[in-house]
């Protein structure tokens, strides 16, 4: 068991389907993870019931924290509320259709020196739980990323593994999937040292996804534009 204590942030949109499990689990695998935790549910503006059943299921649970939108945010607006009301050591991201197994955390942070690393990039080993449009999309992101903004992380929009300490000071512009990488961009410009570790992508055990949607995509697209328009141009003048 992990000597510390982690915070994990799930935003949610519309996952009636599949919370009430997914949360479950999640608190299952942490409870075997380490003694102090807590699970904060940024819930998004859904509108298919998921708002009731977090209720629902968080009654009596101290250790579950619901953080209801009124109206959708974007799921990286709805990542970045969580991470600033976290109050553990570590903060951990991960989603409603659980494509990252918390059971592999322990192994995961075990396996770098935390006293040497700031934040952990979890890398997915394949895409292979990905459709065709969703590698398509993901390959543009992440290229684009890597280009305009010359950084060598493999992977952005997977899960992270971050000391809460270091993001006290830290501002967020964008609001989309382009969230993570902007964190990771301004970490690394304050001289924050990561490790990246491989692990499995797994599929979507049931609902819709939401990531892959034209208008998601183009505001995220958006996002990564305009935060380099910023961060290349505007913050020199700052």
């Amino acid at each position: 068991m992990l000597n510390t204590s982690i915070s994990l942030v799930v935003p949610v949109y519309n996952e009636a389907e599949i919370i009430a499990e997914t949360l479950a689990i999640f608190g299952k695998d942490l409870s075997l993870i380490c003694r102090d935790y807590e699970i904060i549910v940024v819930n998004d503006g859904s509108t298919d019931g998921t708002a009731e059943i977090l209720k629902r299921v968080s009654e009596g649970d101290t250790r579950l924290k619901i953080l209801n939108n009124p109206v959708n945010q974007g799921s990286g607006a709805s990542l970045w509320e969580g991470l600033k009301r976290a109050e553990k050591e570590l903060l951990v991201s991960n989603f409603a259709d659980r494509p990252f197994s918390l059971s592999e955390l322990e192994g995961v942070i075990r396996s770098v020196d935390l006293h040497n690393t700031d934040f952990i990039v979890v890398v997915r080993a394949d895409r292979s739980a990905n459709t065709c449009y969703r590698k398509f999309t993901s390959l543009v992101n992440y290229w684009l990323i890597r280009i305009l903004f010359k950084v060598r992380i493999s992977d952005f929009q997977f899960v992270q593994v971050y000391k809460r300490v270091l993001l006290q000071d830290i501002r967020i512009r964008s609001k989309e999937t382009f969230v993570p990488p902007e964190l990771m961009i301004r970490l690394l410009d304050k001289g924050c040292r990561y490790r990246e570790v491989v692990r499995t992508f797994h599929k979507r055990p049931g609902g819709r996804p939401k990531c892959g949607r034209p208008g998601k995509v183009f505001r995220s697209i958006r996002d990564i534009l305009c935060f380099w328009f910023y961060w290349t141009i505007l913050r020199k003048r700052d």
